[in-house]
């Protein structure tokens, strides 16, 4: 038997192995031995074959499985281009520095001390990169319950240096789309959406993500889906298209697609070769196929995952809904379509027990949870190096007190939902007596 042929037995052998390994099926859920986690695994055998397949074919990096990633989450969205990137913090941050190069149309163009108007409570990957391209970032509040950016703070700061939103679409709740459509149009303002939490999330009858100049998403590990790291940039404008392309890959010529582009860049500079023809700036920031790989199967299962999140999230509202004089809970406003990325709660100024009392029950019955992502984020130690500014953030310092979040993934089950409830009832019943008392 060939040496060829003894590899593709052995590769067989081990996908094999590796699908009787994703079969064998975890025990009930059981409080006493079992951890309510904040995340689990959204790849299953097909999608880990996917990638190995990858690193045993040789090409490991950018190549096919990259693309067919880009082509089905265009698709899935309705946009022109997907771009896939190293993580969401690099997507926030090329898509930036693109509009801060020369390579951006010319109303489009950021410049040093441009001001652009972002949530307080958001992960540091939205708030850096303003800072990283020299604009200045402005932190606005957010709604609790929903912890979308606060319309009337926008409006109140937006003045003449004003040039983009930089929103988010926080925790798998959309913003409020008409209302911000609205500003930017009167405002002439630029439009880019981080939704790294919110894949799959709808506003109306449109994906969060389709509405602005650029979009990012994540497929970090706790994420909806997950490349473990992985982010995505969608734009409509083919020019930048083309430009984050080449510029994730230290700007070379070969991730160039357009073909007019190409002839004209071969013909200008004919004397290098083209293997070797950097026509952009740029930045190792590129994907790989073992990570696109681990990614295919999973968007065709997207609207599962998100379903099962939704029914966990409907369940854990009606049960916690009789705690909501004590608990901002969250809840889903119409036209959004909940994605449910986690299950925010934050403890109401009044409430007779603090967050760290709650949380720590919480984590005593194995139930895990975590800060609502960086809190609010004027309060963090980098910022104090650096120009920025901020409205009155009453919500956002609640949130950073009083606020947690749990997980709420695919893999809750009713048993463990029911849990989760069963603990904060319990935690609940010593509350009510001591106050009866």
């Amino acid at each position: 038997m060939s040496n060829t042929n003894n590899k593709e037995k052995i590769k067989a052998q081990i996908y094999r192995l590796l699908g009787q390994y994703f079969e064998v099926s975890e025990p009930p859920f059981d409080p006493v031995t079992h951890r309510v986690a904040l995340s689990v695994p959204t790849y299953g055998a097909n999608d880990v074959i996917e990638a190995l397949d990858s690193l045993l074919g040789g090409w490991p990096t950018v190549g096919p499985k990259v693309r067919q990633v880009e082509d089905k989450i265009a698709g899935m969205l309705g946009v022109r281009n997907a771009i896939m990137v190293s993580s969401g913090g690099a997507a926030n941050f090329l898509s930036l520095y693109l509009l801060a190069s020369p390579y951006a149309h010319a109303g489009d163009r950021l410049k040093p001390g441009d001001e652009i108007i972002t949530p307080a409570v958001t992960w540091i990957t939205t708030v850096a990169p303003i800072i990283q391209v020299g604009c200045v970032p402005v932190l606005v509040d957010v709604n609790l319950g929903t912890y979308d950016i606060d319309l009337e703070q926008v409006e109140s700061n937006i003045n003449q240096n004003t040039k983009a939103l930089f929103i988010v679409h926080p925790l798998g709740h959309a913003c409020e789309m008409n209302g911000l459509l609205k500003l930017c149009e009167k405002h002439d303002l630029l439009l880019i959406e981080d939704t790294c939490e919110s894949l799959g999330t709808r506003y109306a009858d449109q994906y969060a993500g389709t509405f602005g100049a650029f979009a990012t998403f994540s497929f970090y590990f706790s994420h909806h889906i997950t490349s473990v790291e992985g982010g995505m940039i969608v734009t409509d404008d083919d020019n930048y298209a083309d430009a984050l392309r080449s510029m994730r890959s230290n700007g070379w010529f070969r991730e160039i697609r357009d073909e007019s582009r190409r002839h004209d860049l071969q013909d200008q500079h004919a004397d290098i070769d083209t293997s070797f023809l950097f026509p952009f700036i740029g930045f190792n920031l590129k994907p790989t196929d073992v990570a696109a790989g681990l990614l295919l199967g999973q968007i065709d299962r997207l609207d599962n995952f998100i379903q099962s999140r939704r029914a966990a999230a409907e369940y854990l509202n009606q049960r916690l809904l009789r705690y909501s004089d004590l608990l901002h809970l969250p809840y889903e406003r119409k036209p959004c379509r909940h994605g449910w990325f986690a299950y925010p709660i934050v403890v109401k100024d009044d409430a007779p027990f603090t967050r760290i009392a709650l949380v720590e029950h919480l984590r005593l019955r194995r139930i895990d949870n975590r800060p609502i992502v960086a809190g609010n984020i004027a309060a963090q130690p980098f910022l104090r190096d650096f120009q920025f500014k901020q409205g009155d953030l009453p919500n956002s310092d609640r949130v950073m007190k009083n606020g947690f979040f749990l997980g709420i993934h695919h893999h809750m089950d009713s048993l463990q939902v029911k849990y989760v409830a069963d603990v904060f009832d319990e935690f609940f019943e010593g509350i009510i007596d001591r106050k009866a008392g």
